[in-house]
């Protein structure tokens, strides 16, 4: 049996006549209608069992759009409105064809912000966490999550506005992966969404940490590494330079070479037409990221 899992930055998700961050960052119709069809293409053309997004603010838009679809829409939080029209801090969320259920919203365990010598601490969204019920897999744990963005904070200095955003990131790598190994259990785990970094960054290593306590499946690992080689498209651009911001973490569940694997990965796939080659009348107003999707089979 097959099941596709994908993440997607739906890069501000807005009905309007809402706005996102500034007061006239607001969508016309028109722009609404395209963006919206946009993602429904790209629903159907990739068919996710699961999707994970990040930048969603109108949560009750997208529940309704998707549901013909035979989505349901699960969220971690309620995004932030201010004066009745405009939106300042996004939420992430999970359309799942199946079951979701122990649905909660994740905040850093306070025994580790003190050991960090923190006296406070926040996820710049709050990440999501959910049960989904698959055929012949079982019950699948999902987290998704969207890392704090490369933007420097609105510190004075530059210097160290910069520092305090890769900081910020930092210390949501490691707290969630705190959080993740305080919950772990037998259940195969996916952790989903954009990270705003490179896997391979210092500041992401605590997410692939091998922790002695837990059980050997727990080590997170990339999806594309463990799917059959391919090219590794860029999912994100700064201009004309690419990067891989958005991942799909799985347990070593989904890894053959586990003794005690429940399934693999057999194909992963980055969709970016709209990023490297777009088509202004029906790509203008989609997504800044690609769709990074895998397809994985349960083992026999």
């Amino acid at each position: 049996m097959l099941f596709r899992f994908a993440t997607l930055n739906l890069f501000n998700f807005t009905q309007p006549p809402a706005a996102s961050y500034e007061w006239d960052n607001i969508y016309t119709t028109a722009q609404w209608q395209t963006k919206t069809a946009w993602l429904l293409r790209m629903l159907q053309r990739c068919q996710p069992d699961l999707l994970a997004v990040q930048e969603l603010f109108s949560v009750d838009a997208l529940a309704a759009l998707v549901a013909p679809l035979g989505y349901q829409l699960t969220v971690a939080s309620e995004p932030q409105l201010k004066d009745q029209h405009i939106f300042e801090q996004p939420v992430v969320g999970l359309l799942s064809r199946y079951p979701v259920s122990e649905v909660k919203t994740l905040t850093a365990a306070p025994t580790d912000i003190c050991a960090l010598g923190l006296t406070s601490f926040a996820f710049s969204r709050p990440p999501l966490a959910a049960t989904v019920q698959l055929p012949q897999l079982g019950a699948l744990r999902v987290v998704v999550t969207h890392f704090k963005s490369r933007r420097p904070t609105a510190l004075a200095d530059p210097l160290l506005a910069r520092w305090q955003a890769q900081q910020q990131r930092a210390l949501e790598a490691v707290l969630l992966r705190q959080l993740l190994s305080a919950e772990a259990d037998r259940r195969p785990l996916l952790l989903a969404g954009d990270l705003n970094d490179e896997l391979g960054s210092a500041l992401l290593q605590p997410l692939l940490a091998a922790d002695p306590t837990q059980r050997p499946s727990f080590v997170l690992q990339d999806s594309a590494t463990l799917a059959p080689p391919g090219p590794r498209p860029a999912t994100h651009y700064y201009g004309a330079v690419g990067k891989v911001l958005d991942y799909l973490l799985l347990s070593a569940d989904f890894d053959p070479c586990y003794p005690h694997s429940l399934a693999e990965v057999c194909a992963y796939q980055v969709l970016d037409d709209h990023l490297v080659r777009p088509q202004f009348a029906q790509d203008g107003h989609s997504s800044d990221h690609a769709l990074v999707q895998v397809t994985v089979r349960v083992r026999q």
